[in-house]
């Protein structure tokens, strides 16, 4: 099911108020999806389906208190300036059913599909052991290899 009332990119499984802040998404409506790259939509959609179990970005249009997951602003304090997240390439799946380190090895498992898909950075476990930080900032790799960076 594609979501229909404030699609982004042809996510079947996220919209895009799960890509950007309450701000953005009032100065923007369903066009905050020009901020966001396609990329990394359509890599958070394929590890919904590899988890076959809900994922989650920001979650402040259901009354929760994430808001920063996806595209980050100038006003928002959380995360580096030049993080990709500023960018719109960059997204901090969570899921109520599996551990940051299970969706990681997800990942890894399927690391082709994911580098065809565009992906091209990890965070280290180490350091966000809370989170899965993915992104597809434009860096130069070999096929089915992934930066695992140290923020």
């Amino acid at each position: 099911m594609l979501m229909d009332k404030y699609p982004i990119h042809g996510s079947k499984y996220f919209d895009v108020r799960e890509f950007v802040d309450s701000k953005t998404f009032a100065m923007l409506g369903a066009r905050a999806e020009i901020l966001i790259d396609p990329k990394i939509v359509r890599i958070v959609d394929k590890l919904r389906e590899i988890a076959a179990s809900p994922l989650y970005l920001n979650n402040w249009h259901t009354n929760g208190k994430r808001r920063a997951c996806g595209y980050r602003a100038h006003w928002e304090k959380q995360g580096g300036d030049l993080s990709q997240h500023r960018c719109g390439r960059a997204a901090d799946p969570r899921s109520l059913t599996y551990t940051p380190k299970k969706l990681f090895e997800m990942v890894m498992d399927h690391r082709i599909e994911f580098f065809e898909l565009g992906l091209t950075r990890i965070e280290d476990l180490k350091y966000t052991p809370t989170w899965l930080h993915l992104d597809c900032a434009p860096v130069l790799i070999k096929p089915g290899e992934f930066l695992i960076v140290k923020p």
